[in-house]
């Protein structure tokens, strides 16, 4: 029986997002970290990147298949990479004075219009450029930032894999 690359990669990459989610979640639970907006997108991203990680890992798909769930794990970690970018952006430069980060995911969404809501998480505020807890001098918003590239090359590899390779 030949090991299958595809699928390799598809769980070596679905671990690497349990571990990052587990984490998050214990900081969240355990340390009392609460999470700001941006960080909940960002995990939000991580989880749909999850569940295309679990689908390529445990489904035998064909060519299009793997293609198509490439293109949907680029357009998840990119927006993971955006996420990420824009908290590490926020945390270097902080807002002077700028939209009040600090109310619930949820609740934003349900108080505000979609775009409105998306552009006040977007411009962040005190809470979202708050460092809190650093790893190796880099703030978790800036691993997470590594996390997403290492991830989107990840799923750029499956694409390329599955491009090159012939049918079977």
């Amino acid at each position: 029986m030949r090991s299958d690359p595809l699928r390799f990669t598809y769980w070596l990459g679905l671990i690497l997002i349990a571990v990052l989610l587990s984490g998050a979640f214990y900081l969240q639970i355990y340390r009392n970290m609460a999470p700001c907006p941006l960080c909940l997108l960002q995990r939000m991203s991580m989880l749909a990147l999850g569940v295309i990680f679990i689908i390529g890992a445990t489904v035998k798909l064909a060519k299009w298949g793997h293609l198509c769930l490439g293109f949907l794990g680029l357009l998840a970690s990119f927006s993971g990479l955006l996420f990420a970018g824009r908290q590490v952006w926020l945390q270097l430069s902080p807002p002077i004075s700028s939209g009040d980060c600090s109310a619930n995911l949820s609740y934003i969404f349900k108080l505000l219009p979609v775009k409105e809501a998306l552009i006040q998480v977007w411009q962040g505020g005190m809470e979202c450029s708050q460092t809190g807890l650093e790893f190796l001098y880099l703030s978790l918003a800036a691993w997470s930032l590594i996390c997403f590239s290492i991830l989107f090359l990840l799923v750029l590899l499956q694409i390329i894999r599955t491009i090159t390779t012939r049918p079977a």
